[in-house]
């Protein structure tokens, strides 16, 4: 069975849409919640969470920072009454954003979408390296970023390092196309893994730091954003691919 969880303030937001949910599909476990702090009191894995942006206490963008640091999985769609809605939530990863008032078909063609890329397969990347301890294979999405020091690049995962003999540069032309960008001119850091921004470093959704230089902020901020807009754009594509 398929949980998904509402959190809107407004009574009459959250009770028409788990109405127009359980009518599309009566079979999920809809669960509904008026506050940030209720959601995040009660919390547990649900494969999808529709969370109003603009709540009272905590607003919909902090709760949905604080769900991701619980749950990295979840499918996040964001409600909102404003189109200017993406400057503060790119770190959350959201599925989707929509304006309220909820249409009927809008919000069915987003729930199709989301189940049919919830089922599908993941598909990984792995790529071969030439590291000192000879030849291993890395999954992309294992690798939060490459840095280069003491005349070597070090490859840094989740629990694990390792080091090859390499330019940072030709690292960052290998792995560009698969959303890995250089913000400072000894590092190329994987921008999935990207939880926000502040004081000239980038926070990674594992409490790791990387530093961003001064001059790269700014255009930095808006790759990062390009990335995640064609990222959302794909996610869209994979799940009407299968149709």
């Amino acid at each position: 069975m398929y949980t998904v969880a509402i959190c809107d303030d407004e009574n009459i937001i959250t009770t028409t849409l788990q109405q127009l949910i359980l009518e599309w599909n009566p079979t999920l476990q809809v669960t509904c919640f008026t506050s940030g702090e209720e959601l995040l009191q009660a919390y547990h894995p649900y494969d999808a969470i529709f969370l109003d942006i603009d709540m009272k206490g905590i607003n919909g963008i902090e709760t949905g920072r604080r769900i991701r640091q619980m749950d990295k999985e979840t499918k996040i769609i964001y409600l909102t009454a404003y189109r200017d809605y993406v400057a503060g939530a790119f770190e959350v990863h959201a599925f989707q954003y929509l304006l309220k008032p909820i249409k009927k078909k809008i919000l069915w063609d987003t729930l199709e979408e989301l189940f049919r890329y919830i089922q599908l397969p993941e598909k990984k990347v792995v790529m071969d390296f030439h590291t000192v301890n000879g030849m291993v294979c890395l999954a992309i999405d294992q690798i939060y970023y490459f840095e280069y020091i003491n005349r070597r690049i070090k490859i840094v995962e989740e629990a694990k390092e390792h080091f090859m003999v390499d330019k940072i540069s030709s690292v960052l032309v290998r792995m560009q196309e698969f959303g890995f960008s250089m913000p400072h001119q000894s590092f190329v850091v994987n921008m999935l893994h990207v939880k926000n921004i502040k004081n000239q470093q980038i926070y990674l959704d594992n409490g790791m730091l990387v530093p961003i230089a001064q001059k790269k902020q700014k255009s930095w901020k808006q790759e990062l954003t390009t990335y995640l807009s064609k990222r959302l754009e794909t996610q869209k594509g994979r799940s009407y691919a299968n149709r």
